[in-house]
């Protein structure tokens, strides 16, 4: 088998993850109403922790991790533009989204690249605040793939993004 043959076997792995993970939170309605919530308010947690780094003191941090989150914006739309995938809801039949958003640019998870890039600055400045950070950016990229809007995929190369950047822009204090 090439590559293109491997290529087209994870890429239909990835549908069916995407869609399985989809079907089952749509079953309980207490689940899909979770998981909606978690898809779109876990991103303002990472903000209120980059907050609460900002006013224990640890301003350089905080302001590396916005300059890090502008970075990953920019680099994730050329890669968007490289790579053109809708988000599964748009794509696969048998996926619904389960809160309002656009079927356009699924990948890579800026959300998650922009999660773990804050853990990676943050850990260096508070190791505790960092690991939650990154359990956080975790969390939300499984509920936006529950919640029909990105791949696995999506979210593994968002975290790889966020992780290089986060490396790239962390210094000490």
């Amino acid at each position: 088998m090439g590559v293109e043959g491997v290529a087209a076997r994870v890429l239909a792995s990835d549908a069916t993850l995407a869609a399985r993970l989809n079907g089952l939170v749509r079953a309980d309605e207490a689940v899909r109403a979770l998981v909606g919530s978690l898809a779109t308010s876990l991103a303002g947690v990472e903000v209120v922790l980059m907050c609460a780094l900002f006013v224990a003191g640890r301003r350089r941090s905080a302001v590396r991790m916005l300059t890090a989150v502008g970075l990953v914006y920019v680099v994730s739309e050329v890669l968007g533009l490289a790579w053109r995938r809708e988000r599964p809801f748009g794509e696969l039949a048998n996926v619904e989204a389960l809160v309002p958003h656009t079927a356009q640019r699924s990948f890579p998870s800026r959300h998650v690249a922009s999660g773990l890039a804050m853990a990676v600055i943050g850990g260096r400045a508070q190791p505790r605040l960092g690991r939650v950070m990154a359990a956080v950016a975790w969390l939300l990229g499984l509920s936006r793939v529950a919640a029909g809007l990105h791949y696995p995929s999506d979210v593994l190369a968002g975290a790889l993004l966020g992780s290089v950047i986060g490396r790239l822009l962390r210094t000490s204090g």
